[in-house]
């Protein structure tokens, strides 16, 4: 059995020195700082990183919204001081849509008589003038033609007992024609067609380029049965044509 001698620890090191007396409290003093710099790290001289932002999510963003659009140029100014106080006029509705292709030689354009408004053209006449009334008959009219709301009632001559509303020129006020609203089977073809007064009417003929009173001009009437027999020749010569592309290609295909 060995036995191991214990001596007693020295004050000294190996070096044989004596360790200062402050030594152990300078130690724990060192720890206890670093234990709160670890614990508790301060702001000063610390590296912060920044993410940075995207331009391509940016520049997405500035695409999607649309950029406003111009603004109108500013009207031009009036040459008089009156016209620029005044407010500007209300805007008409759009006149009836004409005929394509070339005008008629018989074609004529209807006048106001009192202040000379065109009212309508002979290319929407549509019936025959009947006995015992001198009238033009049309289908359509321009936008200075108005009417009133209350029915007139006929109390002599061809309209005796019949309801209708007068026409009138939006330019002077003059009444011009009528519109029937009711009456008898020997009038029922004009119910809520236009009726022009002749002798309230001035006529320009685009053929002969002359005014004259439209009681004087004799429109010739446009039937159903003309229309039905030009209708007819045209699918004459269609069918006829259709015979011979159709011989012509049994020829190419034998």
């Amino acid at each position: 059995m060995t036995i191991q001698r214990c001596e007693p620890r020295s004050n000294h090191d190996a070096r044989g020195r004596a360790p200062r007396p402050n030594a152990r409290r300078e130690e724990m003093a060192v720890r206890q700082q670093l234990r709160q710099l670890f614990q508790d790290p301060q702001t000063i001289g610390a590296i912060v990183l920044e993410r940075a932002t995207a331009p391509a999510s940016t520049a997405s963003v500035s695409l999607s919204v649309p950029r406003p659009p111009p603004l109108p140029p500013p009207p031009p100014p009036s040459s008089s001081s009156s016209s620029s106080s005044s407010p500007p006029p209300a805007a008409m509705p759009a006149s009836p849509p004409r005929r394509q292709g070339a005008l008629p030689e018989e074609c004529g354009v209807f006048h106001c008589r009192g202040c000379w408004t065109v009212l309508g053209d002979s290319l929407q006449l549509c019936g025959q003038e009947p006995p015992g009334l001198s009238i033009l008959i049309c289908f359509r009219v321009t936008n200075d033609v108005i009417w009133e709301d209350s029915l007139s009632v006929g109390l002599e001559g061809t309209l005796l007992g019949c309801t209708y509303y007068l026409l009138f020129c939006r330019s002077c006020g003059s009444a011009v024609g009528f519109i029937l609203y009711s009456t008898g089977s020997e009038l029922a073809y004009l119910r809520d067609l236009f009726c022009f007064f002749k002798d309230r009417i001035m006529c320009y003929l685009l053929k002969n380029q002359m005014i004259i009173e439209a009681s004087k001009v004799n429109f010739p009437a446009v039937t159903l049965k003309e229309n039905m027999q030009k209708v007819k020749g045209k699918l004459v010569a269609l069918n006829a044509r259709i015979e011979l592309v159709a011989e012509q290609l049994d020829k190419i295909t034998k």
